[in-house]
């Protein structure tokens, strides 16, 4: 037995030091400081990773009824850790639950990173109360290429002058200032991707100047929306909170634009609209029948929940795909009246689903709309090759059952051979 662990640890030891190098940066930091045991090869390997991680390996959750850990107990953990590392750090990450109450403690770990040229940041705050003021050498870290915040209040100084190679971020449980999105936001030029989550206030309205802006996810409370400068933005997915009490007379006073709107998305390649923008644009006087401007560039179109089953909201999703002249997935809940919009602003003898491959149905009732929307689609598209309904979880088997009969009924009298009918997984087959 002594000899297969030597054996063991000849080969262990026995790994390129490169190799041990990567493999440590896949591990929190105390994990990887407990490989030090594995053999004299790896003893104080860890010391020298660029990625440390501090998440919940690092401090156990608190009990029920605390509200958060020893906040200074572990941070001083944090500190001699950092006291015994040696060389760059490229990223720091920092999720240790309920660690929340003691930002200003964190100070010192802000103006500690700042001079490592750090790349990727992370810091994930929760516990109750306030959310702290970030310390302003935060914003001095001039090398951040991600930067991930969690629980805290990103107030940038009068002198900031920005990330200029901040190319990745994300925003939750956050306080924003006022003119975040107008005047914050231009001042990290190579941003390519922006996620905004649950919890985000502070700012008033979204105008995004963002020249190198490709991916946004907006899942937060939607206020006016106005893209000023997005050129090359493809992916636009802007999703509510959660479940709230919408009304179309919300939004009397802040309609935006929707001719303006998406005139200012040239590059569109992906959408997804949430309930609350869908309203909002709805609430217009006027919604056309088709945009002057050409979606040419769109070709994934999602609209998953509609709380009300009203007209306006069926022409701006008709407005859509009347625009979207190269759309090859549509995935949506269907509503009254789609089928009746889609054939009135139709011209004879045009197909205006011509290139669309994909079709899913979410919240499906089995009704004959969405039966009658199958049927349209099958006749208007024909490089169609799959469709995806997802009945709603009371709808019982019998009535999933009967209305897959129907559409393979109508799909056997179609010219389409190869269409497929994917149902969830936990619909009875029966």
């Amino acid at each position: 037995m002594k000899r297969l662990c030597e054996t063991n640890a000849s080969r262990i030891g026995g790994l390129p030091a490169e190799v041990i190098r990567r493999l440590l940066t896949f591990l929190p930091v105390k994990e990887a400081s407990r490989t030090s045991l594995l053999s004299r090869e790896w003893r104080h390997r860890w010391r020298s990773i660029p990625q440390l991680v501090f998440d919940d390996s690092f401090a156990p959750a608190p009990e029920k009824g605390d509200c958060s850990p020893d906040d200074g107990k572990f941070l001083m953990h944090i500190y001699e850790a950092l006291l015994l590392h040696e060389g760059p750090i490229t990223k720091f990450e920092l999720a240790i639950p309920g660690l929340g109450r003691c930002h200003p403690k964190l100070d010192l770990l802000m103006l500690y990173l700042s001079s490592k040229g750090v790349q990727e940041l992370t810091l994930l705050f929760s516990g109750t109360g306030r959310c702290g003021r970030l310390h302003s050498a935060l914003f001095s870290a001039i090398h951040l290429k991600r930067l991930t915040l969690q629980r805290c209040r990103f107030t940038p100084p009068s002198g900031f002058e920005g990330f200029p190679k901040l190319t990745h971020l994300q925003l939750a449980n956050l306080w924003l200032p006022l003119n975040f999105f107008e005047h914050v936001l231009p001042k990290f030029p190579l941003l390519e991707e922006l996620r905004v989550l649950p919890g985000c206030y502070g700012y008033k309205e979204l105008a995004f100047v963002a020249p190198s802006l490709k991916v946004l996810s907006f899942h937060s409370t939607l206020w006016k929306l106005c893209f000023k400068h997005t050129p090359v933005l493809s992916v636009v997915s802007v999703l509510d909170p959660g479940l709230c009490n919408y009304a179309e007379d919300n939004f009397a006073d802040d309609v935006p634009d929707m001719v303006r709107l998406f005139e200012s998305l040239p590059a569109l390649q992906h959408l997804n609209l949430g309930v609350e923008l869908l309203l909002s644009l709805a609430a217009a006087p006027h919604v056309p029948c088709q945009l002057p401007t050409s979606l040419r560039n769109l070709k994934f179109l999602e609209i998953p929940r509609l709380l009300l089953d009203r007209l306006p909201q069926a022409q701006v999703l008709v407005c859509l795909i009347m625009s979207s002249p190269n759309l090859e997935t549509l995935t949506i809940r269907v509503i009254a009246n789609l089928v009746e919009l889609l054939e009135a602003e139709d011209h004879p003898g045009v197909c205006r689903l011509q290139h669309l491959k994909e079709f899913n149905i979410r919240d499906s009732r089995g009704t004959q709309v969405e039966l009658d929307l199958v049927r349209f689609v099958l006749a208007t598209a024909p490089l169609l090759h799959r469709i995806s309904v997802l009945p709603l979880k009371e709808l019982s088997s019998k009535k999933v059952v009967r209305f897959l009969k129907e559409v393979t009924l109508y799909k056997r009298i179609s010219k389409e051979a190869e269409l497929k009918y994917l149902w969830d997984d936990e619909v009875d087959n029966s």
